[in-house]
């Protein structure tokens, strides 16, 4: 009788079978990851910049107070007016009795202006404006009951 023979069948490991069968999946797996990670890198490498910040308020740098200085000056008979504008804006009117006549205002604003005029019933009077000591604008008026103007627009 014949005895059966056994063939003997040369079978693969079993990672070579799933290689066989998966590696189309292995493929697409590794070219998502690949892909994505370049595009990933694409991204970041054009990313903007950080977007500055704004800074609170901080305190304004330390300067001098400024000073005006309002001046009147001349010849008065019996009387005259004055009439200025002060630092804020405000109309001021003085009757004057006596020259010379001084005001001085100081504020801690960048910039300061002012005016002074003036009338009086004598011959001759003058105005002058000071800014921090420094004479900013002068008048001078010689006639009957004269009168002047001075002012500083923008110091």
């Amino acid at each position: 009788m014949n005895e059966p023979t056994t063939i003997s069948v040369n079978r693969r490991p079993w990672s070579l079978r799933l290689l066989q069968k998966g590696w189309l999946a292995l493929v697409t797996v590794a070219a998502l990851a690949v892909g994505s990670l370049g595009v990933w890198k694409a991204h970041q490498m054009s990313e903007p910049g950080p977007v500055p910040t704004v800074l609170t308020a901080q305190a304004p740098e330390q300067f001098t107070p400024k000073e005006l200085t309002y001046e009147l000056f001349g010849t008065l008979d019996s009387s005259g007016l004055l009439s200025y504008v002060d630092i804020n804006g405000h109309p001021h009117s003085v009757d004057i009795t006596e020259l010379p006549w001084s005001h001085t205002e100081t504020t801690t604003l960048t910039v300061v202006s002012g005016s002074i005029s003036a009338q009086v019933d004598g011959g001759f009077v003058g105005c002058r404006m000071l800014v921090n000591g420094i004479v900013r604008d002068e008048q001078t008026a010689t006639r009957n009951d004269a009168d002047v103007t001075c002012r500083v627009k923008s110091a």
